[in-house]
């Protein structure tokens, strides 16, 4: 642990088993934006257009959304895709949302050029289709994290191994 946050094979993790103080607060990281402009630009060769809708995120923030989200969908539907103050990783500084928070993002051009190309710029798909069980969120296309060149072997040709697997860890809330 540093600095109250759970470190695994140097990993930093958020999710529902690990979470962040509210007191950490990077900001997005250098290295999360310095990889999105490559991936960007790499996109934008192949006529891709990509943008971060949303990036950092205080504890502070993430416990409105999700009190937000509660009150509208009660409290079971929104831990499906939606992470507690403190367990999300958009607090990490490496989480973004890309372009849309629409779930057929994935079938947009888009979206399959993420899923073909996010790797080779150090992203993953977070929360792939098919691993629920394993993340505890749904499918998010749009949501990447940074994790450098880790990405390459998590990638799989398009089987995107989550960091739960790969780890062995859980991600579950506890309550």
């Amino acid at each position: 642990m540093k600095n109250g946050a759970y470190y695994i094979n140097n990993i930093l993790i958020a999710n529902k088993t690990y979470s962040l103080p509210s007191t950490y607060t990077p900001g997005l990281l250098p290295e999360l934006n310095n990889a999105f402009e490559k991936l960007k630009n790499a996109a934008a060769e192949d006529g891709i257009s990509l943008k971060i809708i949303s990036g950092f995120r205080s504890y502070h923030s993430q416990n409105s959304i999700y009190n937000n989200y509660v009150a509208r969908d009660g409290k079971k539907e929104a831990d499906t895709y939606s992470a507690r103050p403190g367990h999300s990783e958009h607090q990490t500084g490496l989480a973004i949302d890309v372009n849309s928070l629409m779930f057929d993002f994935g079938e947009t051009k888009e979206g399959k050029w993420l899923q073909n190309h996010a790797h080779q710029y150090g992203f993953i798909i977070r929360y792939p289709e098919g691993k629920e069980a394993i993340t505890g969120y749904r499918y998010e296309p749009w949501h990447l994290r940074y994790v450098g060149e880790l990405s390459k072997e998590l990638y799989n040709d398009g089987n995107w191994i989550t960091l739960e697997e790969y780890l062995g860890i859980t991600s579950n809330y506890q309550n």
